[in-house]
């Protein structure tokens, strides 16, 4: 093994053991998800997907990530207009259940309250979070994967929420 792969491995793992237990636990989880995509990815192909639409509702792992990066297992909805069935990314804006014991009220003026039962299955009121927009590959997509699986998608009125919102978060507005 190369040197400097064994130093890296082993920072990596101090740095996972100055973290507490259940940190630890989900590191290591992450660590061997990401060791299956790595090994996928040479062979992964979108095209035995479902072709995403504009407001499909999707249910992704975004990992483990850094500071406020969002992370874990999600649901997030197709942000992207048109996207190609071939493409192995796609844009989603993540979304979110409003904490226990908070209001609409409560959520930062950067997130988007859409709704309760937005989600069929689930009975929460769903808060989207623009400002965590992103590109994930598809092989991050847990749910739908395959025609039986259940779907969701979000109405025009709710799509144009978040609409709002990714302006008023991304375009320069001279005053």
């Amino acid at each position: 093994m190369n040197h400097d792969l064994d130093t890296a491995l082993s920072q990596l793992k101090q740095a996972i053991l100055t973290k507490p237990p259940k940190v630890q636990a989900i590191l290591t989880d992450w660590l061997y998800k990401w060791s299956k995509y790595i090994t996928r990815e040479q062979n992964f192909s979108p095209d035995y997907l479902p072709y995403y639409k504009r407001g499909d509702v999707v249910y992704a792992d975004f990992g483990f990530n850094i500071g406020n990066e969002y992370g874990g297992i999600h649901y997030a909805v197709v942000v992207e207009i048109n996207n190609n069935k071939r493409n192995g990314n796609i844009l989603v804006v993540p979304l979110t259940s409003l904490d226990k014991g908070k209001a609409i009220n409560d959520i930062p003026k950067s997130d988007v309250y859409i709704g309760d039962n937005v989600i069929e299955w689930t009975s929460s009121a769903t808060i989207a979070k623009p400002n965590q927009i992103r590109a994930i590959s598809k092989m991050r997509i847990v749910k739908p994967v395959t025609k039986n699986d259940k779907r969701a998608r979000l109405t025009s009125e709710q799509m144009q929420l978040i609409e709002n919102k990714l302006i008023e978060l991304l375009i320069f507005k001279k005053a």
